[in-house]
């Protein structure tokens, strides 16, 4: 019997072999193989569903944590990075822009282990435009250890004395969860399949209909020349 993670950051289970998809389409029954499943509306069913069926270890990538009954939570791990600190986040986040000692707001970041997501949205809101800036943070962000972008915003911040504005949410309205075969980084998987009806009718063949909310369900015909 395997074990069932649930995690906000999965690069510490990217070790070995491991399989990665935007929905559970494969059996975890592999020996010694991770499944690393991205999942934007996990339910404590599936985890129970699957409980008995892992053989080495799976892993669900979530936004925040479910629902989960007592039981559950002593039978599953949850991850480090979905019991986050907020108050030690937000005083690390705040001291970027708020003390002129950039050597202790370095430390403050490297401490709490401030993620990098959440600190980009609140430069974003709050730094002005400076390409040079962003492009050594796409330089390190997400393939170096995350000092190194936590270097650039103590270092190439500038402070400003001031409490930051905190960032606007995003307008859930206009979220659009993306087909199975499509992770949630692709930008362009709407306007492929605006494009495409090839594509259309793939999502209608793989895609169970009651998730099909972002194409009509009915097949198109398509006209091919000989």
């Amino acid at each position: 019997m395997g074990m069932i993670f649930l995690t906000a950051d999965e690069r510490p289970f990217k070790e070995g072999d491991f399989i990665i998809s935007h929905d559970l389409n494969y059996l975890p029954t592999a020996p010694s193989t991770t499944y690393i499943v991205f999942k934007n509306k996990l339910k404590e069913k599936e985890i129970l569903d699957w409980m008995d069926v892992v053989s080495f270890r799976l892993v669900y990538v979530v936004d925040k944590l479910p629902k989960l009954s007592k039981t559950t939570k002593e039978k599953i791990i949850i991850h480090e990075s979905l019991n986050p600190t907020t108050d030690s986040y937000n005083k690390a986040i705040q001291a970027i822009w708020k003390y002129g000692d950039r050597q202790y707001v370095y430390s403050l970041l490297k401490e709490t282990k401030t993620p990098l997501p959440l600190a980009v949205a609140w430069m974003k809101a709050n730094t002005r435009y400076d390409a040079q800036k962003w492009r050594r943070m796409a330089d390190v962000m997400f393939t170096l250890p995350d000092t190194y972008a936590h270097a650039i915003m103590a270092f190439c911040v500038h402070a400003t004395g001031r409490n930051p504005q905190w960032p606007k949410g995003s307008n859930k309205k206009d979220l659009i969860e993306p087909p199975l075969f499509c992770r949630d980084s692709d930008l362009y998987a709407m306007s492929i399949l605006n494009a495409l009806p090839e594509m259309r009718n793939e999502v209608r063949d793989t895609t169970p209909k009651e998730e099909q909310n972002i194409i009509r369900k009915t097949k198109e015909t398509i006209l091919e020349w000989l």
